[in-house]
Order: C-alpha cells, then structure tokens, then sequence
C-alpha cells in the first residue's frame, strides 16, 4: 500500500533525526562526566553537576531508546515494538504538554524573577558578586545593549562594567566614547527578551507535540496493517 509505505518512511526518517539527537545528548552527558573527573567543584557545585549529568544522561538515553524503537519498528513493522514505541510517545506526549502549559501559565512570573534577580545582581555586582553571575550580567547588556537595570546610575560610585560599551576596545568604561555607551537600562528590554524566549519555546515543544500525535497515529496504522497483525491477533 502506498499510504502505509508513505508512513514507514516518514517514522523512519523522524525516528533516525531523532537517535541522532539521542546520540548528541548522551554524548554531552558522558562529556560531562569525563569533564567532573578532571576539574574541581565546591560542594554546592558537585551536587548541581550530578544531578545535570544524571539528568542529562536519562534524557538522551530515553531519546535514543525511542527512536530506536521507532526506526526497527518502522523497517520490521513488529506490532510489538510497535506498541513499546506507541507507549513511550505518549510518555513524551504528557511531558510536552505539562511543559507547554507550565511555561504559558508560569510565563509572568519568570518574567518577574528574572527582572528582579537582575535588579538585585547588578546592585551586587561591585560586592563579591560570583564571577560566573557577573559573566551573566555582561551577557545580557552586551547582547541587549543596555546597561545597569534602570541605567548606567545603578552602579553609582563605580563604573559600569566595560559590558556597558558597545566595544571591546577599550580597558575600561571611562575609556569608552560617549556614542557607544548603553545609556538606556535593561529593564524594559529583558522582560521582553525572556517572554520573546518563551513563546518560541512554546512554538518548539508545540510542534513536538503535533509530530509526535502524527509519529503516534502512524505507528497505530503500520501495526494495524503489519503483515504479523493478523497471525498474531
């Protein structure tokens, strides 16, 4: 049947991007891992480590499992593995549709966390701020092209950060020409960056759902008109 070679086809080649992305995030994983052998972390680091690598390491473990399942079963057309594949989807499914609705509903008040985080790191920032929230500071006003939370006032009786020029010229922001400096703060300009991440984060996990109701409902057709079918219904 055309239809149901049209379907395997489509499984196959969704399934094969998807163990390739398996195969990616394991890999980061197990880097991960060889990565917290060599280097040395404070307890608190230790703790957020493992957990990422455990973490990560199911993900891209679970990935690679399913579209395993998926690129076999649609070559072998096993009902079997079919259902096993079947299943796993809607595993998926409900976490996409959990996560998709969390950050919708949650959307305001990650907006509002992230506003008031910065706000409190930027008045920090001169006062044995963590050097790795300080590199995030500097990301934020250099890729958004603004300084401080409300201006460059913020950081009254020091200088902005050189993040605050729009130029890696210079050794600091006294050196900086007044064209190229970020008068305007981060305050309107970050909320938006953050509800703009969100939306398409919520575009992305929205089409993974669409596929994977199409790679569901295409696994249901290929094991129903699966050669084994009949002979093992």
């Amino acid at each position: 049947m055309v239809l149901k070679g049209c379907i395997r086809i489509f499984l196959f080649v969704i399934n094969t991007i998807t163990v390739i992305f398996g195969f990616a995030i394991t890999a980061i994983g197990i880097y991960c891992v060889s990565k917290s052998k060599t280097e040395p972390f404070n307890d608190m680091e230790t703790g957020s480590l493992v957990g990422f690598i455990v973490f990560t390491l199911f993900i891209g473990l679970f990935v690679l499992t399913l579209g395993l399942l998926g690129v076999f079963g649609s070559i072998t057309q096993s009902p079997k593995m079919m259902n096993v594949y079947v299943g796993l989807i809607v595993v998926v499914l409900i976490l996409e549709l959990v996560l998709l609705v969390g950050s919708l509903v949650s959307k305001k008040r990650i907006i509002g966390t992230a506003k008031d985080g910065f706000e409190d790191y930027v008045g920090e920032y001169y006062q044995d701020l963590d050097a790795n929230i300080q590199k995030a500071v500097d990301a934020i006003q250099s890729s958004l092209e603004c300084c401080g939370f409300n201006g460059q006032s913020d950081y009254s009786g020091h200088l902005p950060p050189l993040s605050c020029c729009n130029s890696d010229d210079y050794d600091d922001f006294s050196q900086c020409p007044d064209s190229k400096k970020f008068k305007e703060g981060c305050k309107e300009k970050l909320p938006k960056f953050i509800g703009d991440v969100v939306n398409l984060f919520a575009v992305i996990i929205g089409f993974a759902v669409v596929l994977d109701v199409i790679s569901m409902i295409g696994a249901f057709y290929v094991r129903r008109n699966s050669p084994k079918y009949d002979h093992i219904a």
